[in-house]
């Protein structure tokens, strides 16, 4: 349908929000035009009887090239914190044409007052009459026709629209003709070219505008003005995204004291490869350049040009053409919706004939908040290898040999692989067996970074490996890293030296690198938390004296690994993973079949090792990223403990872990350049 009118809507204000607020803790605004949302607001004070929208910093304001009935709304929401967010109410309505210039009050109580400026597309000049000139007469009538130019962005190679919801096979989003992500979801590609294809340090995309003369002509000197707009990030304006991480993921939305002062736009983080991020396309003279703008000749009623585009995920933009003449030219431009800057991976499934399918088609949603595109391949299945490795010591070095045995994409830039096995190693025959259950007291040796804690139980064990410590109500597990015995004037005795939980809530993203993801450590034992030398009382708050159970080597192994790669003397993740779908969590022992909480559990573990993939470490100790507050972040561990933000261990925390990353987690993967990691060595 042809455009009928430019039409600019500014939301206002809201009327009579009082009735909504009753009991609202931290209540503000989400705003929609024709699909597209603004906000959230500022927050709306208490006891407000109207929000007004024009005190925002971005105007909430839109140019809809109209042809049809436009939406128009504003949501209330709570903030409730962890509890969830609570939608308040909302107010809705539309306009029709001829969308009339003034100020239209919409909805019932509350009332949505917006501004509505309309410029309607002229119809093309039909004839017209002009007096008759008497004969011998030198008077005569001139007709002007006014030079009226509409233009349209007819293409943009390089933007992919979402499609699929992630069935193995299928993209999760393709080109499509003619689409220039008006739903506000187009994806462009890092380390992409125009049709793709991996190209390191490359993202770019190519418009073309078409130009339509509506009436007169086209001036000889017209040219296409483009134009760069950086709208904000809206992944904190989400009602589901939980205010704790708001100001992790989107600094610019809020103050020094981290409260939400409302929208702000243009915090991208990349840079484009190029500087004007301009480039010509053949036939099409750039006239000019600069950061936000660049003009480009018009070859019949078109005009083409690349630009190249952040090399960050989750930075966005718009891009507008206008008519630029020198000649007076009443011009319609065109603009697109917002595109955001994605990773995008293709995953190689491969699976052994026993192992248990995969469930790759939940795999990818929870990497969409980090802008990451999982495309999942149909799964290859190779013969049945029942233990990976003979023992656990030689786990990493095997997988490493059968990773490159069976991943027969390795070496294509772009390729992670996701391996379905079935276990790592045997377990020992006698398993885990209790030696001693009683009474023990904490005891530390060494300094500093060498600070540990142990205890003592009576008899001699040399091979006891775990013990379970209670204080109080709670339980924590911990690993034995060295094991003493001697003989006292009392009697023979074991000395459990114990293996600290490590936790790193301060990683960066980085080079993909080990060295990088667990620069930064902080380690808990029962009664101190250590930071390097630095050594502070806390840890798991236990007391001197606690309740101990010492067992044996036992049943436990891992359910999931990401072997990684070797490159000048540095350990990188690789975007390898392998699941052993037969582990005890996954598998029921009586009857061979996956347990029914297979698929949630083993999504979980999937999406955490390959967050591995993006150079990212684990036991992060955060809450996932959502509201309400009910999981933690994928990449703990099951038993651990979650942080606060004084990065001491919160109790009752264990056992939350989810198939979601948290704030951090999710910020970190979008700043990752893959293309960096050597590991991968993707050219």
């Amino acid at each position: 349908m042809a455009q009928t009118a430019a039409v600019t809507i500014t939301l206002q204000k809201v009327l009579g929000v009082d009735g909504l607020l009753a009991g609202a803790k931290k209540p503000y605004a989400l705003g929609f035009i024709a699909g597209r949302r603004f906000g959230r607001s500022k927050p709306i004070p208490a006891g407000a009887r109207e929000v007004d929208l024009t005190a925002e910093a971005i105007p909430w304001k839109l140019e809809v090239a109209a042809n049809g009935v436009i939406p128009v709304a504003v949501e209330i929401w709570d903030d409730q914190g962890d509890a969830g967010p609570k939608r308040l109410g909302a107010v809705t309505g539309s306009l029709s044409s001829p969308y009339p210039t003034r100020v239209h009050e919409l909805g019932g109580g509350p009332l949505l007052r917006c501004d509505v400026l309309t410029r309607e597309v002229p119809a093309a000049p039909g004839a017209a009459l002009v007096p008759r000139v008497a004969e011998g007469e030198k008077t005569r009538a001139t007709l002007r026709v006014p030079n009226t130019v509409l233009v349209s962005i007819t293409e943009i190679l390089g933007l992919h629209a979402p499609v699929s919801p992630g069935a193995p096979g299928v993209k999760r989003a393709e080109a499509r003709p003619g689409y220039t992500s008006q739903d506000h979801l187009g994806r462009v590609y890092l380390n992409s070219d125009l049709a793709g294809s991996w190209a390191k340090d490359k993202q770019l995309i190519q418009l073309t505008a078409k130009v339509t003369i509506q009436r007169g002509k086209l001036p000889a000197d017209a040219k296409i003005r483009w134009t760069v707009v950086e709208p904000d990030d809206p992944t904190n304006d989400d009602p589901g995204f939980h205010a704790a991480w708001g100001a992790y993921v989107d600094k610019k939305d809020y103050d020094a004291a981290g409260d939400h002062k409302g929208s702000r736009a243009a915090d991208n983080e990349g840079k484009p490869a190029k500087s004007p991020p301009w480039e010509a396309v053949a036939g099409f003279a750039l006239a000019s350049a600069a950061a936000t703008e660049a003009k480009t000749t018009i070859v019949g009623d078109e005009s083409k040009v690349v630009f190249h585009c952040p090399d960050t995920a989750g930075d966005n933009f718009i891009l507008r053409a206008d008519i630029d003449a020198a000649t007076h030219v009443e011009g319609f431009g065109a603009e697109t919706g917002i595109m955001t800057m994605w990773h995008r991976i293709r995953v190689e499934s491969v699976r052994m004939k026993s192992a248990f399918a995969l469930p790759m088609d939940e795999v990818p949603v929870p990497f969409e908040p980090c802008c990451v595109q999982l495309d999942c391949e149909p799964e290859k299945e190779v013969p049945d290898q029942p233990h990976m490795a003979p023992k656990d010591d030689d786990l990493e070095t095997e997988c490493v040999a059968y990773v490159n045995k069976v991943f027969s994409n390795r070496s294509n830039p772009g390729w992670f692989c996701v391996i379905s096995a079935m276990e790592p190693h045997p377990l020992p025959s006698k398993k885990g067996d209790k030696v001693f259950e009683g009474d023990v007291e904490l005891k530390s040796g060494g300094a500093g970074a060498n600070l540990f804690e142990f205890f003592e139980i009576p008899g001699t064990f040399p091979d006891v490996d775990f013990a379970e410590l209670t204080s109080g109500s709670e339980a924590v597990g911990f690993n034995l890293f060295s094991v003493q015995t001697e003989t006292t004037a009392a009697g023979p005795i074991t000395r459990c030296w114990i293996v600290e939980h490590d936790a790193q809530p301060d990683f960066t993203a980085g080079d993909g690198s080990l060295a990088h993801a667990y620069k930064v450590r902080f380690n808990y034992s029962p009664r101190f938390r250590k930071k390097g030398g630095a050594v502070t009382p806390g840890g798991y708050g236990m007391a001197a004296n606690v309740k101990a159970k010492v067992f044996n080597p036992g049943a436990f192994y891992t359910a999931g690994i990401s072997p990684t790669v070797t490159a000048k003397g540095k350990e990188y993740f690789a975007g390898r993973t392998i699941m052993f779908t037969h582990h005890s969590a996954y598998r029921d022992a009586g009857t061979g079949l996956p347990k029914p909480t297979y698929r949630g559990r083993i999504v979980g573990t999937i999406v955490h090792e390959l967050v591995h993939a993006f150079g990212m470490p684990h036991k992060c100790g955060y809450f996932d990223f959502r509201a309400p507050r009910d999981k933690t972040c994928c990449m703990n561990y099951r038993p651990n403990w979650m942080l606060d933000d004084k990065r001491n261990l919160i109790r009752g925390t264990s056992g939350k872990t989810g198939s979601d990353v948290c704030g951090r987690h999710l910020k970190e993967v979008r700043r990752v350049h893959l293309e960096d990691n050597k590991g991968l060595a993707w050219k």
